[in-house]
């Protein structure tokens, strides 16, 4: 288990445009708040991503975590498919 630890943004700026993100400049607060997430390593061809909770029915196919999973592969920084579990509670 990993704990994915909230922030709180106390100032935002945007400075500029890049092609597909703005340029920021942020004061951020961290605070103890976390998500869980849960990774097990899994005999499939495919990684599976699962989000539970009842915030999760908002959270489309494609994601960030997905996202982040094709750039891993492409990569090659995995060698193997894992699941992750995300349980939303608040």
């Amino acid at each position: 288990m990993i704990k994915s630890y909230a922030k709180i943004n106390l100032a935002l700026n945007v400075t500029g445009k890049k092609t597909h993100l703005h340029k920021i400049e942020s004061l951020v607060s961290f605070i103890d708040l976390h998500d869980l997430i849960i990774l097990k390593k899994i005999d499939k061809k495919n990684h599976k991503v699962i989000f539970k909770g009842k915030f999760s029915k908002n959270i489309g196919k494609i994601n960030i975590v997905t996202n982040w999973l094709k750039l891993l592969d492409k990569k090659n920084l995995l060698n193997k498919f894992i699941q992750f579990n995300l349980p939303k509670k608040n």
